[in-house]
């Protein structure tokens, strides 16, 4: 995997698939451009399988790598953990916060009950650009 683009957003995701698919209270992702990613080899979708979302995982390994699909188009949901140094990645935004787990704290300056709604996505990104955590 290769990320060759700044990221467009970091996120805090609290929604049940998301604390199943990674058995901890939220997954940590960074938003980029389609074009800002390249992976080497097959993925293979599994999860929730939901028409407008697609899980990729290693085939190897069996990680979960990325989402892609209809809910947010030209774009990858890349999960953070898996870069070699994820430590300075904090979320900026938290999506799915009437699922939060009690007591969960992720930092982000942005709260959402759902997903981001389309029309708030151009302002987030460009407030990321401006306060958003970026490699050490």
């Amino acid at each position: 995997m290769r990320v060759t683009q700044a990221p467009l957003m970091s996120m805090a995701c609290h929604c049940r698939g998301c604390q199943r698919l990674t058995s901890g209270p939220y997954s940590l992702s960074l938003m980029l451009q389609k074009s800002g990613f390249d992976i080497e080899g097959a993925t293979e979708i599994g999860a929730l399988h939901k028409p407008d979302m697609q899980h990729h995982f290693c085939v190897y390994c069996k990680n979960w790598v990325y989402s892609d699909g209809q809910r947010i188009p030209g774009l990858v949901n890349f999960r953070a953990t898996m870069l070699e140094d994820p430590s300075w990645v904090r979320p900026f935004i938290e999506s799915n916060v009437g699922e939060k787990l009690p007591g969960v704290a992720s930092g982000a300056m942005h709260a959402f009950s759902e997903f981001p709604p389309q029309q708030d996505r151009q302002k987030l990104m460009q407030a990321f650009e401006r306060e958003g955590a970026r490699p050490l």
